[in-house]
């Protein structure tokens, strides 16, 4: 079995590959090939959680767990907020494949479903190629980097506004993204700059609102930060504007998601990237939020990306 760190995880998940992988795990999904259980939350105590996320992939002969701690006091403690691994196995044999890192794991995979749902959504605006586009990303640790780093890679030439917690934080990695040529800077508030772009990706812990004023409209809004009833990021203000222009990563965020949950949202029939996504939008080419829970079948996708670029699953004998 190939024990692969947090370097070494994200070096196996190139962007493009990740997202081929993620188009196809939906594909295998629909087709009856691939699915996983809604995942077990196991309370650990001081607004901490276990999460037990399984999947399987006929398609594939691929199944992977995921078993992760959430530990939202831990950045004050010196500590990440979250750990833990996922085990991948053969799922014709049992034969252990790859122990993965599950953070490294979180952060690209659910980087690229916002990637996927943000192409979805400009697909079904226009055939023509998409333009170079403006984002700003609320929020500027582990998924915000994560984030800017799949957007600018999948869509050269975007430019990017950060803002974070601390404005510090936003420099930092305003700094970084200018280093590797990428177009970006900081701002201390997003208030201000939230109509001058066109995506925005909001990536906070979700203690919060964070998002306050509504974006201009045929903005598309990617909120990942919360995945619980009582989190969320985007105020009731832009709720009310987006009111049920909304795509879900899968259908399981219609009943995590606290920005649909505490603003009373009728889920029901709300569109998926397993349900014909954002071509099933009542107004595609108007303001979009695309909400992301986050899903088994995501973390799957990743280790079958990981496990064909390493090389770890080789044909059975016959």
């Amino acid at each position: 079995m190939k024990i692969l760190d947090a370097a070494a995880t994200a070096s196996a998940l190139g962007w493009p590959a990740l997202v081929a992988a993620i188009e196809t795990i939906i594909r295998d999904s629909n087709a009856g090939q691939a699915s996983a259980p809604p995942r077990v939350g196991v309370p650990l105590g001081d607004d901490a959680v276990w999460l037990l996320m399984p999947a399987v992939s006929k398609a594939a002969d691929l199944a992977a767990c995921k078993l992760i701690t959430v530990h939202s006091g831990n950045p004050a403690r010196g500590l990440p907020t979250i750990q833990g691994d996922i085990l991948a196995i053969r799922s014709s044999t049992g034969e252990r494949l790859a122990l993965l890192d599950g953070p490294a794991v979180t952060a690209r995979r659910t980087a690229a479903v916002t990637a996927v749902a943000i192409r979805q959504i400009q697909q079904a605006r226009s055939a023509l190629p998409t333009p170079a586009a403006s984002c700003l990303i609320i929020g500027c640790g582990v998924q915000g980097r994560s984030h800017l780093d799949a957007l600018a890679t999948l869509n050269p030439g975007t430019s990017f506004l950060l803002c974070s917690r601390t404005f510090a934080s936003a420099r930092k990695l305003a700094a970084e993204a200018g280093a590797r040529g990428i177009d970006a800077r900081a701002v201390p508030d997003p208030d201000p700059v939230v109509a001058e772009v066109d995506i925005v990706v909001t990536c906070t812990d979700a203690k919060q609102v964070c998002l306050r004023k509504p974006p201009r409209d045929g903005t598309i809004i990617a909120a990942i930060g919360s995945f619980r009833p009582d989190m969320s990021e985007v105020a009731p203000e832009v709720m009310r504007v987006i009111d049920r222009n909304i795509l879900l990563d899968s259908a399981d965020a219609g009943h995590e998601a606290g920005e649909l949950i505490s603003n009373g949202v009728d889920v029901h029939g709300l569109p998926t990237l397993f349900s014909g996504g954002a071509a099933a939008l009542p107004a595609a080419d108007r303001t979009v939020l695309f909400k992301s829970c986050g899903n088994a079948l995501w973390d799957l996708a990743a280790v079958q990306a990981a496990t064909e670029g390493l090389g770890l699953r080789p044909e059975l004998p016959a």
